[in-house]
């Protein structure tokens, strides 16, 4: 059945020139085109959540989160937790995403309302393009998902090893927000645990003495650095 959809929707459908463009970058045909339709609805275009690209984003969101962490898993089978956590979050941050969407051409594609809008919205790029895979994942499934962003994401448009030797300073770009908010922060050390022999910290950050975010690690550098890194992924900072 979904053989005779994508060849109808490659030929017949309305939205062939969608289908194509969605093959292009994907490798997968599509089924349920509405989904990918979705994708593109901002939502100044339609408030309904059902018809806006807001719940494939957040769901797009966690499968991009699980698959890179799987790609890291077994690209650095010798790496401890701390390395492929920093490493994972360089890959999912705001910016790289937003550069991905861009170079996908995601961002053309987007509808909008002008009327509503003074210009174009900050990260829609990145977050067309947690939608894109949200919406695989629904109609093509886990296994052309995960070869989307294996094999055309983290090996044709980003340079993984590169990134391994860009040092990113969550902490300094926490301080960096709270002086700009006039806020004030602390890291709290939470608990001190004994794993494998070694000390493991979990570490709270609390802005304006309410929790945000923990960081968890093998020193409390590196729990701190989770910590920051965790917490402007809550504020949107990354």
């Amino acid at each position: 059945m979904s053989f005779l959809q994508k060849a109808y929707n490659t030929v017949f459908s309305s939205e062939k020139e969608l289908v194509s463009y969605i093959r292009s970058i994907t490798g997968s045909t599509p089924v349920r085109v509405k989904l990918y339709k979705q994708v593109f609805s901002h939502r100044s275009l339609f408030g309904d959540a059902k018809e806006n690209n807001e719940r494939l984003e957040l769901l797009g969101d966690s499968v991009l989160d699980m698959l890179v962490a799987e790609y890291l898993y077994k690209k650095y089978p010798y790496k401890e937790e701390g390395f492929i956590t920093e490493l994972r979050s360089k890959i999912v941050n705001r910016k790289s995403l937003n550069e991905i969407g861009e170079r996908l051409g995601l961002v053309t594609k987007i509808q909008l309302n002008k009327k509503t809008l003074t210009g174009m919205p900050k990260d829609i790029g990145g977050n067309t393009f947690e939608a894109l895979i949200g919406a695989l994942y629904l109609d093509a499934g886990f296994i052309p998902t995960r070869k989307f962003v294996f094999k055309r994401v983290l090996q044709d448009l980003i340079d993984v090893d590169n990134l391994e030797v860009t040092d990113v300073d969550f902490k300094s770009k926490m301080y960096h927000y709270i002086q700009r908010e006039g806020k004030t922060i602390e890291f709290k050390v939470i608990e001190e645990q004994n794993r494998n022999r070694r000390s493991y910290f979990v570490i709270h950050l609390e802005v304006n003495g309410s929790l945000v975010a923990k960081g968890e690690g093998y020193s409390k550098k590196v729990a701190e650095q989770n910590a920051a890194m965790n917490a402007l992924k809550e504020l949107k900072e990354t």
